[in-house]
């Protein structure tokens, strides 16, 4: 199959790119900035190719011959009408693009933000609540792929990560951009005390897990598709400081702050991964394969 890949240079999209590829796949890696990560170039299966959100041009052209498009790119804005202009209308244009080209599969990059207000348990089939910007062009980007799936003859999946971790796909690529496992690591190496926020923690999903859902979505038979991309396991920030600890030999102390936070945490319900797939992720080794590797590195 032929795919093209955006936001290929990025942490999540270039181990897509790499794991596409090395399971056989043609793979069109796009990005804005082709430089940030020239080395994606040298995998074997991977073309790498400048695609930019904010300049609808060459899109159809690009997608000629392509298969499959799996939209990872995010394009920000600071405020509701940049947002829309540069993340959702710039998605759909792009979705568009893909139908004039002839490509039969999409798999766009939604969020849990779309979800927005929690409960116990959030099922992928409740009716998004968002309660941010980003959120809310998730969820409106989400409205406009089921449209396309309903309307037109493409099949298209939309999955909804949460927060995934992990190392750098290839030489040169980065790791998660969020912070918190470096800054947790670094002050466990260096003997300081550890700011958490009690009862704090989420469905760490490492992003070779990630990877083998969108590799098995570019093979799902139904027309239109939402999955939860977590772990089935949640754990909290606490028990990763107290891992880093564990791991590295050494106590230091815990800076809990009570922001009010139950002691029953919010889930993402992931059973669908396995009901289609027979995917389901834990992530305690994980974890703690990522704590020796952030541990090793010195700042």
């Amino acid at each position: 199959m032929k795919v093209l890949v955006t936001g290929a240079t990025g942490f999540i999209g270039s181990h897509v790119a790499t794991r596409l590829a090395r399971a056989g796949h043609e793979v069109v890696a796009t990005a804005r900035d082709t430089a940030k990560l020239p080395s994606l170039a040298a995998v074997d299966g991977i073309r790498l190719q400048g695609l930019d959100l904010s300049e609808r041009v060459g899109w159809t052209d690009l997608l000629q011959g392509c298969d499959a498009l799996v939209h990872i790119a995010l394009g920000w804005g600071d405020t509701g009408p940049d947002m829309l202009a540069n993340d959702t209308a710039a998605s759909v244009a792009l979705f568009e693009a893909a139908r004039q080209a002839g490509v039969r599969r999409i798999v766009y990059t939604s969020s849990t933000a779309a979800n927005g207000e929690m409960t116990p348990v959030n099922s992928a089939d409740r009716a998004p609540r968002p309660v941010d910007l980003y959120g809310a062009t998730k969820a409106a980007t989400e409205m406009f792929a089921r449209a396309y799936a309903a309307t037109t003859g493409m099949r298209i999946h939309v999955v909804r990560p949460g927060y995934v971790f992990g190392e750098p796909a290839i030489p040169g690529a980065h790791a998660q951009p969020d912070r918190r496992f470096h800054g947790i690591c670094r002050d466990v190496r260096s003997g300081q005390p550890v700011k958490l926020v009690k009862h704090d923690g989420t469905q760490f999903l490492h992003v070779q897990d990630i990877s083998q859902v969108y590799l098995r979505l570019l093979e799902h038979p139904a027309r239109f598709s939402l999955h939860y991309a977590l772990s089935r396991d949640w754990r909290s920030w606490e028990w990763v400081a107290k891992e880093a600890m564990a791991i590295a030999g050494r106590e230091v102390p815990l800076d809990i702050e009570d922001l009010g936070y139950g002691e029953s945490p919010f889930l993402f319900d992931v059973a669908p991964l396995c009901d289609d797939f027979g995917l389901s992720f834990g992530n305690e080794e994980r974890l703690r394969e990522h704590l020796r590797w952030e541990l090793s590195i010195q700042d």
